[in-house]
């Protein structure tokens, strides 16, 4: 969408073009942003893509070149964080960082609101000390101070709960035991920083543990209306895509063999905080299998029993 200068104010898609637009101008919108973009609409401009996961990654991709004034999502990545474990600091066990430059960092993470309330609700359990099948803590209405010892402690803890999976799940299972009882014995504002540390909690928990694509290469095909369509996706990246007007295995094979030699070149182009949009877009869509074929790409991968399957569609 464009204004009477040219400029592009505002980038979006849908499986239903006109439709989409139509409900811009017919509806009458509760927000004012809205109200106030369409009236500055002067020309609208499309794209066509062949699949629903190339709509939507260009999306992305052109919202991050151009940054039109009305999009909000995508557009300011450099914005995401890490959360970072920091050495020894009595007063701060945990930071809000922009650039990874620690072993201990996590991330990066699109929410940085909540990493700010995780890093500020876990001062008030500190120190956090870990037993067998347990973490021992006390809430204190006031963070206190930690020397040393307890501060280290209560760093090797932290270690244990942000990089281990089953760690961090038996803490929100303490955390959520807690709220519970503070709730029962009507200690509403205790229960209520639990509830609150727990969202954040899950937040960082699903942010690191649920994305399909970590580590692992996928082959997607999509049938199109007329031909095929193949993707390659490795680590949660778009590497390469190729429409066919018919489909072989020897054409599945050749593309398997230039996306891997395209994707050793790739990675030294790599950016974390931007990659980070288009690894939710192609996780999110490898979620969806209706209408496509999506299998693991492994050493006893089979291009025959994939084309078959992609001939079914």
């Amino acid at each position: 969408m464009k204004d009477s200068q040219g400029n592009i104010i505002y980038i979006g898609k849908s499986k239903s073009l006109y439709n989409r637009v139509k409900s811009y101008f017919n509806t009458d919108h509760k927000w004012n942003k809205i109200n106030i973009m369409v009236s500055n609409i002067y020309d609208i401009d499309f794209i066509v893509t062949d699949t629903h996961l190339e709509a939507q990654l260009l999306e992305c991709a052109l919202i991050k070149k151009v940054k039109p004034i009305y999009n909000s999502q995508f557009k300011n990545d450099n914005k995401y964080v890490y959360l970072k474990i920091e050495d020894y600091n009595r007063y701060n066990s945990l930071s809000v960082v922009h650039n990874k430059d620690s072993a201990y960092c996590l991330g990066p993470y699109r929410n940085k609101n909540i990493i700010i309330n995780l890093v500020d609700y876990l001062r008030n359990l500190y120190p956090i000390k870990s037993y067998p099948g347990l973490y021992k803590f006390t809430y204190k209405a006031l963070p206190v101070t930690l020397d040393k010892n307890d501060f280290m402690e209560n760093r090797e803890s932290l270690k244990e709960i942000f990089f281990k999976k089953e760690n961090m799940e038996s803490f929100m299972l303490q955390i959520e035991k807690n709220m519970k009882e503070a709730s029962h014995l009507l200690q509403f504002e205790r229960a209520s920083y639990y509830r609150d540390l727990l969202t954040c909690l899950r937040y960082l928990y699903n942010s690191n543990n649920t994305s399909l694509t970590n580590n692992k290469k996928f082959l997607m095909g999509e049938k199109l209306d007329h031909g095929y369509k193949l993707f390659f996706i490795s680590d949660g990246r778009l590497v390469l895509k190729r429409k066919f007007a018919q489909v072989t295995r020897d054409n599945i094979e050749e593309f398997l063999y230039q996306a891997v030699r395209l994707e050793n070149i790739l990675k030294a182009y790599r950016n974390e905080k931007r990659d980070l949009d288009f690894i939710y877009i192609i996780d999110r869509e490898l979620k969806v299998k209706d209408s496509k074929l999506i299998e693991t790409v492994e050493e006893d991968f089979n291009s025959g029993s994939f084309l078959n399957k992609l001939l079914q569609l």
